[in-house]
């Protein structure tokens, strides 16, 4: 494939992941105006609304409709796989589901797409009540769009003396909870304070927007972050994506190397 055809490709499957997420996130913005019907899954606090499924329906359709033989992977709903599929879809119609049912707006539609070697290609992450739609691609760069306008995304300040935030985010599971405090302290070396802020999605992409200088966490699973660390790549950060043997996410300001598409 050559390069320009590379740059095309990308771009329209950027063009789905914001079409997609977009469809999710009107989900949101109506139904926080109601009352969500929520239920638990699993661990005490890991909590579903209606809300969620319907987002993650308006996402498929999009991608059903722009990409019908793609493979599509969702927190909510069962897989849908796709015989010689090259490209999969990843998605969490609503990362930040307690905060939403709490009337906190630090909620998102997340969507990344994925390639057969595991290059993440593209992604977006939409955040209806704080009017935040981030997105990019390995070849196209990070950006945020907002009531201010475009802008591209580029890290957090290397400044040496100011504060420097680390974002992070605990489990639902005591046991996984308990470990993450006494890791606590270590991973706060170099950093000066610390933000929980309940969305794996967007603490990541306020790495790349620079509002906070690093992201780590445990117990993750892909949809959390899928396309908000191509969007910090995209930003120039390196990330480090859990896998079986270290499942620790990791977004840091340092220069990352970018998968050939």
């Amino acid at each position: 494939m050559t390069s320009f055809a590379s740059r095309t490709v990308t771009a329209e499957l950027l063009d789905v992941a914001l079409a997609a997420a977009r469809a999710g996130a009107r989900v949101l913005r109506d139904g926080a105006l109601g009352a969500p019907q929520i239920t638990v899954k699993g661990e005490r606090g890991n909590l579903v609304t209606d809300v969620d499924v319907a987002a993650e329906r308006a996402v498929r359709e999009v991608l059903a409709a722009r990409r019908p033989g793609d493979e599509v992977t969702g927190e909510e709903l069962p897989d849908s796989a796709s015989a010689g599929s090259a490209l999969r879809w990843s998605i969490d119609p609503l990362d930040g589901t307690t905060n939403f049912t709490r009337g906190i707006p630090y909620y998102a539609t997340s969507v990344g797409v994925v390639d057969g070697d595991g290059c993440w290609l593209a992604g977006a992450v939409i955040a209806p009540e704080l009017d935040k739609c981030y997105f990019g691609s390995l070849d196209g760069g990070a950006w945020l769009a907002d009531s201010t306008g475009v802008r591209q995304l580029t890290g957090p300040a290397q400044d040496g003396e100011g504060a420097r935030l680390l974002g992070m985010g605990y489990s639902y599971s005591a046991q996984i909870r308990a470990g993450q405090y006494a890791m606590t302290a270590e991973l706060m070396a170099g950093y000066t304070d610390a933000r929980a802020l309940g969305s794996a999605a967007l603490a990541v992409c306020a790495v790349a927007e620079g509002a906070l200088d690093g992201y780590i966490e445990t117990d993750l699973a892909e949809y959390d972050w899928a396309a908000g660390a191509v969007i910090a790549e995209a930003a120039g950060l390196r990330v480090v994506r859990p896998t079986a043997s270290s499942p620790m996410l990791r977004i840091e300001p340092e220069p990352a190397g970018a998968c050939e598409i």
